[in-house]
């Protein structure tokens, strides 16, 4: 049966969207509900970047007309109700700075804003076995307020970053969400775009000060937000690493616990497994492997779990459709999960294979 697209009632309903968050007073909850879920769907369904070499893709009319409309809306910047919140969340993480100019961009994220997802990123009770240790609900979806308070959290620590190293960071905007907009998509049977090489950045808390914050009563805790706002010592630390990942078969795998397949929910994105190096401090490398799969609720998720003692996993989701530009967003903690383990966040995103390595063991 061929797809059929109701051109005229989707443009209606984006028609009506936008009246209802440029009068944004008095505006029901439904009312918003329905923008919202709306302005997502706009990023979902434009056209993917197409995969042809030395061909520059126009950027999508959609997304330039819900960019504007956003900054003339201001309806990210409020308070939404808690029935909403989720929403909300996931259209400002895709949404992220689109088109501000680049010295504005850190301003945007204000010392409250940082503060509240230091709370909420670093609280350990945001963590087990029931989300599978990531920014998830029970249930298996993604908890898109999780994600944003990650995103907020490195986006501040680049920051404070030295000037040389600002420029090496993640595409954003909602350009950066299109399908394929992240360099070199290896083959057709690697959907997600996993082979090449990536950069991440990890930030963490010292292991002292992530206990104290969550089990002792200092600066009337513990989890209270003057932690962080009144503790003149505390200070949280940002690593930029290098990832060259390569897609396996899963027999493949040396080291990973998956005994036991994912669900398939979409045959046109089966899993994949990949496995490949990871360059850290002081160029100390690790073997790294793990799985993406497509959630069912369409949302494309990627697990790692690092080799040689198997210390560190990561829970990750991929931002935008399947191999944005903008890539993966997540949560790493040991594969032991005791109580009171560390946890932190961490962002992975695609380059092109020539893109510098002296900038990144320099930096490391």
């Amino acid at each position: 049966m061929p797809f059929f697209y109701d051109w005229k009632a989707e443009l209606q309903r984006r028609m009506i969207s936008a009246f209802i968050v440029l009068n944004a007073r008095g505006i029901s909850d439904e009312q918003l509900r329905l923008a919202l879920e709306t302005f997502i769907s706009v990023i979902d369904d434009v056209s993917p970047i197409p995969q042809i070499p030395h061909i520059q893709a126009a950027p999508s009319n959609g997304l330039r007309w819900l960019t504007c409309l956003l900054h003339q809306s201001q309806i990210l910047f409020r308070r939404p109700p808690q029935e909403l919140q989720q929403l909300v969340a996931r259209l400002s993480v895709y949404f992220l700075f689109s088109d501000v100019d680049e010295d504005e961009e850190y301003a945007l994220i204000t010392l409250g804003q940082r503060t509240e997802s230091r709370c909420f990123a670093y609280d350990l009770r945001n963590y087990k076995m029931a989300n599978n240790w990531g920014p998830y609900f029970e249930d298996g979806s993604v908890n898109w307020l999780h994600v944003q308070h990650l995103m907020t959290i490195i986006w501040a620590n680049l920051a404070d970053l030295p000037e040389r190293w600002k420029n090496v960071r993640p595409p954003v905007g909602l350009e950066a969400t299109r399908a394929f907009s992240a360099p070199a998509i290896a083959s057709q049977q690697d959907w997600a775009g996993v082979e090449g090489t990536w950069r991440r950045y990890v930030c963490f808390m010292d292991y002292r000060d992530l206990f104290s914050f969550n089990f002792s009563n200092v600066f009337r805790g513990p989890r209270n937000k003057a932690y962080f706002t009144e503790n003149l010592r505390f200070r949280e630390a940002t690593r930029l690493l290098e990832v060259k990942l390569k897609v396996v078969a899963r027999d493949k795998l040396k080291f990973s616990n998956m005994d036991n397949g994912p669900t398939v929910h979409n045959p046109l994105y089966p899993p994949l497994y990949f496995h490949g190096v990871s360059r850290g401090v002081d160029g100390n490398k690790s073997d790294i492997e793990g799985m993406v799969e497509m959630g069912d609720d369409g949302v494309c998720e990627k697990v790692s779990i690092y080799d040689g003692t198997t210390q560190w996993s990561s829970e990750g989701v991929q931002i935008g459709s399947v191999a944005s530009a903008v890539g993966v967003i997540g949560a790493w903690t040991t594969t032991i999960h005791d109580q009171g383990d560390p946890v932190g966040p961490f962002w992975l995103w695609k380059v092109s294979d020539d893109f510098p390595t002296d900038a990144v063991g320099d930096y490391i």
